[in-house]
């Protein structure tokens, strides 16, 4: 089958990184809206029988997003597609994995529903927030991590009295395979959440006296935990040379003041999400195009991409 590739309006600059680095052209469609707001999406693209791959990262604003994602999936298969594979760098709601307080919706499983409902064959994401969203899909997920490509670039400027540091305890395997990666120690932040944006740090485990830490997560959305965490880092007597790294750098809210206010050296993130060209913090970005278009080429041979 003929590959088509097709981006959204979510990050255009990704769709066209990603189509050169397979060497085709991005597929033509349109996408507006109506004067009452909803989408209007339309296939220009000649998609009958073939295997067509939609980029669209679930960043703000998530629900148009999505919902743009759902009606060009919708748009391929009645223009006869032979298979539609939603490559979604970062999936939203996947925090949503579990009710607390049995009060709330399972946002994750709902969100995964209305996406198979929509016809997708297969879905390509990136670092899910927990694992177990795989279980909320009854399709196929092929599910990629760009820790591989974030510890490439970590071992050119990591020093014998660096230490890989969990934010929390959410982030404990991560940071555990960050430091086999590149042969450093671990410790883990203890924390207790008390709103969507406000963290408090109960203790430390681990030594981190004298070190300069690497703060290792999937996503930084109000940059609220990675502030509670350095905080008690320095108290802990860490030195004052931050380095951040996560998979999805949202950077919503009061995330880019919270970041200004401490002493970063760095943030190490990849363009799963599009972001201002100027910030006024360090930051560094990891192209995540190369991976998704071997995943697109693993996919194409019948293999996994993985």
């Amino acid at each position: 089958m003929r590959v088509v590739l097709m981006s959204g309006s979510s990050h255009p600059v990704l769709g066209a990184a990603l189509a050169e680095a397979l060497g085709v052209e991005p597929g033509r469609c349109e996408i507006d809206r109506f004067p009452d707001g909803e989408h209007h999406v339309e296939v220009i693209e000649e998609v009958r029988g073939c295997d067509v791959y939609l980029l669209q990262s679930l960043g703000p604003p998530v629900d148009s997003h999505l919902m743009e994602l759902l009606l060009l999936v919708d748009a391929c298969r009645r223009r006869g597609a032979g298979r539609v594979t939603a490559l979604v760098p970062y999936f939203a709601y996947a925090r949503q994995d579990r009710r607390e307080t049995g009060r709330e919706p399972l946002g994750a499983r709902l969100v995964a529903d209305l996406i198979r409902a929509s016809g997708l064959d297969r879905i390509v994401t990136l670092d899910l927030h927990s694992p177990a969203v795989e279980g909320c899909f009854n399709l196929p997920v092929e599910h990629l991590s760009a820790m591989p490509l974030l510890a490439e670039r970590l071992r050119q400027i990591v020093t014998p009295g660096s230490v890989i540091v969990a934010p929390d305890l959410g982030a404990m395997k991560r940071a555990e395979r960050f430091a086999a990666l590149l042969k450093l120690p671990v410790a883990v932040v203890h924390k207790r959440r008390t709103s969507g944006s406000q963290v408090h740090v109960h203790h430390i485990t681990g030594d981190v006296k004298g070190c300069t830490p690497i703060l290792v997560d999937d996503m930084i959305s109000t940059a609220g935990t990675i502030e509670a965490a350095v905080q008690a880092l320095l108290e802990a007597g860490c030195e004052p040379q931050v380095t951040v790294v996560a998979t999805h750098s949202l950077l919503v809210g009061p995330s880019i003041e919270r970041l200004r206010r401490l002493p970063l050296l760095r943030l190490l993130t990849t363009d799963s999400v599009p972001r201002p060209a100027a910030l006024p913090i360090p930051l560094e970005t990891v192209s995540i195009a190369s991976l998704l278009a071997r995943a697109i080429e693993m996919l194409r041979a019948g293999l996994s991409g993985h």
